[in-house]
């Protein structure tokens, strides 16, 4: 039951990714292979320092590497015990992972220290660096380091907005090491509200965009411009303006909580708990390319590593590589 209540409180900390490029598809289609693991934690975030080395978090402080690309993956006992909620690799040996407390480990998982976070407040759900001294924590909203993790600063407290008070931010993008966004929400009694950030200061600052729609459960900015957001209503909603304006695109995406990746701002490939789909028209229209044979399984997270490889993971120590084309 336990771990049946993470993987629900987990569903609504998606994302959109989209990574290292080497040549954009056609997106014709979307081939999913299932890889087997002798696991069957829950798989809740995902990331590559390089092409070769990635590691994968879950319940009950599940840790798995692989250092062929994502052909075999290996348990790694990291002594941990909490479920974890995000993972970010910033090469093959310099790992950092979290849920209420940040763990980082500089050996490739073999050891980990603490940074002192887990009594500040709400859990983490995402974790960016820019470079290798800066980076960002979306906890209590946004908080920001400057050496390397060591020690962390609050930039945006989400309890001081007095008009959406205490929404819980849970996705951080970066553009550069000036321009970032991070987006949340909270769906409680009937009512989901969301919210975005933006800085263009490196983090020092933060202004609200006061977007007046569901709570945001994923999003992606593919320039400084041109940005697209899902909802829980289950919309997709376009800027071309940096966020201060939006246009709905659909109103009807195939869940409330998706991953999405965009090859461009026609092509996205979308994940639900059980399903990939894609679109070529911007996302008026869906296909869909791969469905779960299992009730038993739920899809957690999508990630890519490159324009056309990327990984899914879900319950039961579920992992596929995808492959567009």
């Amino acid at each position: 039951m336990k771990r049946l209540f993470y993987l629900l409180l987990f569903a609504g900390f998606m994302s959109c990714e989209k990574e290292n490029e080497i040549g954009e598809p056609s997106l014709q289609s979307v081939i999913v292979s299932p890889i087997e693991l002798s696991n069957t934690e829950i798989f809740t975030d995902l990331s590559f320092g390089t092409s070769e080395v990635g590691y994968i978090c879950g319940a009950m402080g599940t840790l798995v590497k692989t250092t062929n690309g994502g052909k075999n993956w290996t348990t790694i006992n990291s002594g941990i015990q909490p479920s974890l909620n995000c993972i970010q690799a910033r090469d093959d040996k310099n790992v950092f992972m979290a849920r209420n407390e940040l763990y980082y480990t500089a050996d490739g998982g073999t050891s980990w220290k603490t940074a002192g976070l887990e009594n500040l407040g709400s859990g983490i759900f995402d974790i960016k660096f820019v470079n290798a001294t800066t980076g960002f924590i979306a906890k209590n909203g946004v908080m920001k380091t400057t050496d390397s993790g060591k020690t962390w600063t609050s930039k945006f407290d989400s309890g001081t907005d007095e008009e959406y008070y205490a929404l819980t931010y849970n996705k951080l993008q970066f553009l550069n090491s000036n321009v970032g966004f991070c987006a949340g929400g909270k769906t409680y009694d009937g009512t989901s509200i969301g919210n975005m950030v933006k800085t263009t200061d490196g983090g020092e600052t933060w202004v609200s965009l006061k977007m007046k729609m569901s709570q945001i459960t994923s999003f992606y900015f593919l320039d400084a411009n041109t940005g697209f957001v899902f909802n829980f209503n289950q919309e997709l909603w376009k800027t071309t303006d940096g966020g201060i304006t939006w246009v709905k695109v659909s109103y009807s995406i195939p869940d409330k909580y998706t991953d999405c990746y965009f090859v461009s701002d026609t092509k996205i490939v979308l994940r639900t708990s059980n399903r990939i789909y894609h679109s070529i028209d911007g996302g008026i229209t869906w296909t869909k390319d791969f469905e779960l044979s299992s009730n038993d399984i739920q899809l957690t997270r999508m990630k890519f590593i490159d324009s056309i490889t990327g990984f899914v993971i879900g319950s039961n120590g579920y992992v596929a590589q995808i492959r567009l084309n």
